[in-house]
């Protein structure tokens, strides 16, 4: 019989959260293992890696930099410019959902991708045929958040534009300095508090509360793909090996996903290749995602998009799912869109726009609607078994 939704999730949500290389994600993920190894025929692998334990090291890193230029760019106007320019330009990629060069600092906690296969009627086809299906969601959960408070969530793209104008000083002041202007020893001292402040606000939760329990992000995402991908292992697609994919650290920035795109990466383009991603499925109204992105848009204009599409103009039963525009943060989807990869995210958002509770303590099991997390399967196998064998 192929594994329920809502089975999965209740096996899964009895630890208080799973924390990037925390021990409670280690047993989160061999239970899910342990579940797994009752589907025949599929392939189980864990592709291990080290990560930061959240985007915050990140964040501290960054802010110090910036304000060692500013307090530095008397001295020595065009090192402290460079210094500043490596943080900022980090800062921004990282904010736009880009491959940043010092997000992987401080990796040191060790996790794992969960990775689960199966080709066409037999194991031993795994790689041979052309079409790969990837469903993927991350079961890590977030660090307590303050920028998604009740009362702040509104607000997340207005911080994002400060928090990266404040790290954006770092540059500018050692330019101003190079270029003949003077900036006073009080006026340096109020923008390294204003970036310190902006750091501290990032953190605080975090430090009080610790990771949240993330029973909508991502519980509910991790249940719907392996519902999916059991009842399409039971019935393969033609041409096709189905691939599950639970990723780790997309709370410390998608780094679970990035490491698997970039490691696998020749396979993936040398295939005809469709990643259907689900993450935070849990509120009542079911999205397929078209637009995203950080400082420049995502346009997940595809084969993927267009099959949704299809499927709910002809299929009653998801009528009510619509497209949507992401506008909080990104998926892990996005490293597989910007490559050239067909790719999709399954979201769910509430009556307001926004996805329940995430980030904050209130990220619990009573919340979840579990119908949309069933729809959600349901429909990324619908999504799966539609899309058009290549011409």
């Amino acid at each position: 019989m192929p594994l329920q939704a809502k089975a999965i999730f209740d096996r899964l949500n009895q630890w208080p959260h799973r924390g990037v290389g925390s021990e409670e994600e280690m047993e989160a993920r061999e239970t899910l293992i342990t579940i797994l190894t009752g589907e025949h025929g599929v392939d189980i692998a864990e592709e291990g890696f080290d990560a930061p334990p959240s985007y915050l090291r990140f964040f501290w890193l960054t802010g110090l930099i910036a304000c060692a230029a500013v307090m530095g760019a008397n001295l020595m106007p065009a090192i402290m410019m460079l210094l500043g320019s490596l943080g900022f330009i980090s800062f921004f990629l990282f904010m736009d959902w880009r491959v940043s060069p010092l997000i992987w600092w401080g990796a040191q906690k060790t996790t794992a991708n969960l990775v689960a296969s199966k080709g066409q009627n037999n194991p031993g086809q795994k790689g041979q045929v052309q079409r790969l299906f990837i469903l993927m969601a991350h079961l890590d959960s977030a660090p307590a958040s303050f920028a998604y408070r009740p009362g702040q969530v509104r607000n997340f793209r207005t911080s994002v534009y400060v928090s990266t104008g404040l790290i954006s000083l770092g540059v500018i002041v050692p330019m101003i300095v190079g270029l003949g202007g003077s900036v006073d020893v009080v006026t340096r001292l109020v923008i390294v508090g204003l970036i310190i402040g902006a750091q501290l606000l990032a953190s605080v939760d975090f430090w009080r509360l610790g990771y949240v329990p993330g029973a909508n992000d991502n519980l509910s995402g991790v249940s719907a793909a392996v519902a999916a991908a059991s009842h399409l292992w039971r019935h393969m697609p033609e041409d096709a090996e189905v691939r599950l994919v639970i990723t780790s650290a997309e709370e410390a920035g998608m780094l679970g996903a990035q490491h698997y795109w970039q490691t696998h990466r020749d396979e993936l383009k040398a295939r005809d290749t469709y990643v259907v991603n689900l993450d935070t499925v849990g509120c009542e109204n079911l999205k397929y995602i078209e637009k995203s992105g950080g400082f420049t848009p995502v346009n997940y204009a595809n084969v993927l998009t267009n099959t949704a599409a299809n499927i709910c103009g002809v299929n009653e039963s998801f009528a009510g799912i619509m497209p949507g525009t992401h506008r909080m943060g990104d998926f892990d989807s996005i490293w597989f869109v910007r490559d050239g990869i067909n790719a999709i995210t399954l979201a769910s958002y509430d009556r307001f726009g926004l996805m329940t509770a995430i980030h904050t303590p209130g990220d619990t099991a009573e919340k979840i609607d579990h119908r949309t997390v069933e729809v959600a399967a349901k429909f990324a196998e619908a999504i799966v078994r539609m899309t058009p064998l290549r011409v």
